[in-house]
């Protein structure tokens, strides 16, 4: 919801509360007024009853108040949450790095051994920041392999994450499979295997910066997502820059 339209609602819902309560009050001293005038001094029942009834309106107000601190709390919160994403999106926008020409990455697609190779693609993109990727698809019988090389351009907004999870050894498995922080060809990458779908990948992070991924499907283990990264010249990939 929009920031100032919570606050206006609140503020609206604060004033009709606060007329609401005045009004109480006002028809209260009218009433004890006449009941004066009529009676003479009012009794101690009357006076109890009466200030029975502006405690619970005490009660009432403080709980009002209390309700409203706290969803004036949660925007602030909210709120502080949208300035972060935006300060995020600042830091992506001043990433000036240049990419890898594409074609320069499609040099490095392997041929793999058992497998035959599709045509390889290859593209620039630019959304805040600019990235160049390579991409090509190998089929064995039944098995299929797409291979995907990224050059992020060292945006670490992106990749700080994916890094934090690999220095802390990430690991995670089920009955259908596993994820996990692995070493490909001496470099930090992943490694995630789901049984039942027959699905393998195999990611490895070359350089801080290049992503070189792998999913093969209908395997019987992540063999082949592994090798076909490793077939690519990762050494050589890390000393690419940009023209």
């Amino acid at each position: 919801m929009d920031r100032r339209l919570l606050i206006g609602s609140l503020v609206v819902l604060m004033s009709a509360g606060c007329g609401s309560s005045s009004q109480k009050a006002t028809d209260t001293k009218s009433e004890s007024k006449r009941a004066a005038s009529q009676a003479g001094s009012p009794s101690a029942g009357q006076a109890g009853s009466q200030a029975s009834g502006t405690a619970a309106q005490g009660t009432a107000a403080q709980g009002a108040q209390a309700g409203a601190g706290q969803v004036a709390q949660g925007s602030q919160q909210a709120a502080q949450g949208l300035a972060q994403v935006m300060q995020g999106l600042q830091q992506m926008s001043k990433n000036t790095a240049k990419p890898v020409d594409s074609d320069d990455l499609k040099t490095l697609m392997p041929d793999i051994p058992g497998w035959t190779k599709g045509d390889v693609h290859g593209e620039m993109v630019s959304m805040g920041f600019a990235q160049s990727n390579a991409k090509a698809k190998y089929t064995k019988g039944d098995s299929t392999l797409e291979l995907e090389i990224t050059d992020s351009t060292a945006n670490q907004l992106l990749l700080a994450p994916m890094m934090m999870m690999l220095s802390s050894g990430y690991e995670e498995k089920s009955d259908d499979g596993y994820t996990k922080a692995v070493q490909i060809a001496g470099f930090p990458g992943f490694e995630e295997w789901e049984k039942g779908a027959k699905h393998a990948q195999a990611t490895a992070v070359v350089n801080n910066r290049f992503i070189v991924q792998a999913n093969a499907h209908s395997v019987d283990s992540t063999d082949a997502a592994r090798k076909a990264v490793e077939a690519v010249n990762l050494t050589k990939l890390a000393g690419l820059k940009e023209k």
